[in-house]
């Protein structure tokens, strides 16, 4: 059952500045990053009710 995830503006906020933080460390750590973050958002909609419901539905 896949479900749509859907991320908060401020969760998409703090993406995008973990991802320059990361980037200035050494570049493409940023898309490394991202990459796990994404494979992580892809598990939980593949599989959603492995994961608790964090904020209403």
């Amino acid at each position: 059952m896949a479900v749509e995830v859907v991320l908060a503006l401020e969760a998409e906020l703090d993406l995008a500045e973990a991802y320059a933080w990361y980037e200035a460390r050494r570049p493409g750590l940023g898309d490394e990053f991202l990459g796990c973050v994404e494979a992580g958002i892809e598990a939980i909609r593949r599989t959603p009710l492995l994961y608790p419901v964090v904020h209403e539905s």
